[in-house]
């Protein structure tokens, strides 16, 4: 547990550090990064997903999320209105964890159908928990005034090694993973930007046991939202 007053003041550095991103995948890379930096005794895993249409992705990432699909004989399902969740900033204690594309499985997930996901229990569950404030199988809202809309729920995994969904599966299925860093807890947060439908998500991966996700963290999304309005009103995603 951190003080409110380290709070702020993570925050405060955090939304310095993001202002000066020239895209919203720069501005969530710098912000992961600096809470692994300030939690490192405890974080060894952070994540920001976004959630945009297959079309708009990155050349490199459409063949990733076609391949995924295909992996799953579902490649027949993926149009360029497909919702995708995408990868957007990564930090952790190993150096292939701080580059997106040195993920291995999850740099672009196509949410194809209930069904398709539902295959893939972290996400699953993920959905599950938070999917009650998004409609994430259709085109998510109308163009409109621009704003953002917090998750009122969290994702949150209190025993990495236990925690199953309904399904009796595992949430965290990649027990080697959990076993080799100590993970504990699982947890994350959320919004949506009202005006594309966009949802942005953070996930977390903790040493620690946790009773639930910290309250503070409820702020992270809105804080990235606060500082890349532009970014995301001019489609400045990814980095030409």
């Amino acid at each position: 547990m951190i003080s409110d007053a380290t709070a702020d003041a993570i925050l405060a550095e955090l939304r310095r550090d993001a202002r000066t991103a020239a895209t919203l995948q720069e501005a969530c890379q710098d912000v992961m990064q600096g809470l692994v930096e300030h939690l490192s005794e405890s974080l060894q895993l952070a994540r920001t997903y976004i959630t945009v249409p297959w079309r708009s992705l990155p050349e490199a990432d459409k063949v990733f999320a076609r391949t995924v699909a295909g992996n799953f004989t579902a490649g027949h399902l993926l149009r360029d209105d497909t919702q995708v969740l995408s990868l957007l900033g990564t930090a952790g204690v190993e150096p292939a964890w701080r580059d997106r594309y040195s993920s291995k499985n999850h740099l672009a997930i196509p949410l194809l159908s209930p069904e398709f996901v539902a295959e893939i229990p972290m996400i699953s569950g993920l959905i599950d928990q938070l999917g009650s404030s998004v409609r994430w199988y259709k085109q998510m809202a109308q163009p409109g005034k621009e704003s953002f809309g917090v998750f009122t729920g969290t994702f949150f995994v209190d025993d990495a090694r236990t925690g199953r969904d309904n399904s009796g599966r595992l949430l965290i299925p990649a027990q080697d993973f959990v076993d080799q860093y100590g993970i504990r807890s699982v947890f994350g947060v959320g919004g949506q930007f009202q005006s594309s439908g966009m949802v942005l998500i953070c996930i977390f991966f903790s040493n620690v046991s946790l009773e639930e996700t910290p309250t503070w963290l409820l702020r992270l999304p809105v804080m990235i939202a606060a500082v890349t309005q532009s970014l995301v009103s001019d489609g400045r995603i990814y980095p030409a």
